[in-house]
């Protein structure tokens, strides 16, 4: 297994793990299945060399070996702070420090960038993913935003 920086030849491979996470967790993002899965080639192309490129936005991928991608975090810059997003993991692969390797692949570019703070959003009813962003350092902000789909998001943030 290998946590590294996306590649822009790794569109259906993206495609296809950012798909599993929406199929498998479809209360923790803002897109749904539906919406992703009826998207152009094009517009997965465009976005995957987005990633790809490593400028404001940058995805880091858990590479099973074997051309199948069985992790995704993305990562967005602003000025001095950043924000992960599109975090997941095959199922099989939890709890396994597989998590913490992508958040931290996360910070360290958003370190190398000159940012100062990373955020990211959780659903607060995920207590598994809660408690790996508290071993790795994020703490409740205390601020919650309704969920489009149910429950709430809760923010946490971290020092670099």
């Amino acid at each position: 297994m290998d946590v590294r920086p996306i590649r822009p030849d790794e569109v259906e491979a993206y495609r296809d793990v950012r798909l599993r996470a929406l199929r498998e967790a479809p209360y923790a993002f803002s897109t749904t299945f539906d919406e992703a899965a009826a998207r152009p080639e094009s517009t997965w192309r465009e976005f995957t060399h987005r990633l790809a490129a490593r400028e404001e936005l940058v995805g880091f991928v858990l590479d099973r070996g074997d051309g199948r991608l069985a992790g995704l975090a993305t990562v967005r810059l602003e000025a001095l702070s950043a924000e992960v997003n599109q975090m997941w993991l095959d199922e099989d692969l939890r709890s396994q420090g597989y998590a913490e390797a992508l958040l931290a692949a996360a910070e360290d570019f958003a370190r190398e960038r000159g940012v100062v703070s990373i955020e990211l959003w959780v659903e607060d009813d995920n207590p598994r993913a809660i408690r790996v962003y508290e071993r790795c350092g994020y703490q409740a902000t205390g601020e919650g935003e309704p969920n489009l789909r149910r429950g709430a998001t809760l923010r946490f943030t971290k020092l670099l």
